[in-house]
């Protein structure tokens, strides 16, 4: 009997299986929530046996975990934006705040899988039951946090004002309206998530304050 002349399947390394656990993941948290997830489900649609998805997870709340750290908070984010060589990003006086918005919207835009995960698993975790309910509570400390640990380059009227530390309501009315257009995103009509952000700029970040800095 000749040998067979079919490829063989070359087996994946730990890094490339976590990549695509997570990758299934999104895709059923996003359309059924964490909630009503099976690890069956995720297991199967990945390809191994339960008990090997547990080996790289080791519980349901470790694939919630693994979710948010390798996936949703870990993308998107002002480094990201700098590695991407942006002039924007890139200015020696620091990061245009206007055009990393920009760019984060844009960014998930091209994502939906994301915004869907993100939306979901927000809504799921207003249970204080649920997992993810002490990250999600504290998430407008959180971010604050952890973009006051960079440097961004604003207005000489902004600087007048108290600098960076004055921002926190801007930076917040921002988020908050574009978790508001990325539910709208998922309605009819359709519209697009980059145009739409467009009219929200020009309110939350008015000429001639900004100009120059976007």
């Amino acid at each position: 009997m000749p040998p067979s002349s079919a490829p063989k399947r070359r087996r994946m390394t730990a890094a490339e299986r976590r990549e695509q656990i997570v990758q299934v993941a999104t895709e059923l948290v996003a359309k059924h929530g964490f909630n009503g997830l099976s690890l069956q489900e995720v297991a199967d649609a990945v390809g191994i046996t339960q008990a090997g998805l547990l080996h790289y997870i080791g519980t349901k709340d470790g694939l919630l975990e693994l979710l948010l750290d390798d996936r949703y908070d870990r993308q998107g984010t002002p480094q990201d934006f700098i590695d991407s060589g942006d002039p924007a990003a890139t200015h020696p006086d620091g990061i245009s705040l206007p055009a990393y918005f920009r760019y984060l919207v844009a960014f998930n835009e091209a994502r939906p899988e994301l915004m869907e995960l993100y939306m979901t698993l927000g809504m799921e975790a207003t249970d204080p039951r649920h997992p993810a309910h002490e990250r999600f509570i504290d998430r407008p400390d959180q971010v604050w946090d952890y973009y006051s640990t960079f440097t961004w380059r604003l207005p000489p009227e902004v600087m007048a004002a108290g600098g960076w530390e004055t921002l926190r309501p801007l930076v917040e009315m921002a988020i908050e309206a574009m978790d508001g257009a990325q539910i709208r995103f998922f309605r009819r009509p359709p519209i697009s998530l980059t145009e739409e952000w467009a009219r929200w700029e020009a309110l939350l970040f008015p000429s001639p304050i900004w100009d120059g800095y976007r």
